[in-house]
């Protein structure tokens, strides 16, 4: 029954975003994170002569001086409803590819997960409750970690979707499980691995990118390559 409905799920997905041009929304998608965190990054950093990639979480951009803790935490509200319809949309070009159903429904739930830590992050910034917010960034992270593992899965498993494509997942999985790991031990020892932890994070947020893009960029060819075909 739940393969059932992730079918119907994705087929009526697919039924109406055919009367929407997805390019926008891709667009959309990619620039609304990387613009509101770079300038998020340019403001904190002309007003906080302290502020580097070393020494600063991510997640600092969300009690940024200057009006850029509210840019970065409304980017990630959109930017976490946005990645929703990027699983939807990688989901239905995986089943279309005939990948593990099983795999595409794990996948597809793991990202939802993720994608509400992403929301409410920018719900819930570090200096509004610190308790929210971490709770809200195990969603992301662990949910990050496991549609890695899961749509690398698939792909690797599937004809028709290269070898690179799939392995970028497994890489991607690493840096989060290395920001996992390095948050963890900071846990018990906040002084061991800081410096690492910070500069981690931000590796991820890059690779992370990097991931959405070639991914975008492989469903695009996709799409192109079946409307010449009909």
């Amino acid at each position: 029954m739940e393969h059932m409905w992730s079918i119907i799920l994705f087929e009526k997905y697919e039924i109406l975003f055919k009367r929407i041009n997805r390019h926008y929304l891709r667009f959309i998608g990619m620039i609304i994170p990387l613009f509101t965190i770079i300038t998020s990054v340019v403001i904190y950093a002309l007003n906080d002569a302290s502020f580097s990639l070393h020494t600063h979480y991510l997640s600092h951009l969300g009690g940024a001086p200057k009006g850029a803790g509210l840019i970065f935490n409304i980017g990630m509200m959109v930017s976490g409803l946005i990645m929703i319809f990027f699983f939807l949309n990688l989901s239905a070009f995986l089943r279309r590819k005939n990948a593990n159903t099983l795999l595409i429904y794990s996948s597809f739930i793991s990202g939802v997960i993720s994608s509400f830590g992403i929301f409410f992050l920018g719900v819930f910034p570090y200096t509004v409750t610190q308790e929210l917010h971490n709770f809200s960034a195990s969603f992301f992270f662990l949910g990050g970690f496991s549609y890695c593992i899961l749509y690398g899965i698939s792909e690797w498993t599937t004809q028709g979707i290269s070898k690179f494509q799939a392995s970028l997942g497994f890489i991607l999985a690493l840096f989060f499980l290395i920001f996992i790991s390095f948050t963890a031990i900071n846990y018990f020892n906040s002084e061991l691995f800081l410096e690492q932890s910070h500069l981690s994070e931000w590796i991820l947020f890059f690779v992370l990118m990097f991931w959405i893009i070639e991914h975008e960029i492989s469903m695009t060819r996709d799409k192109r390559n079946i409307l010449k075909q009909s």
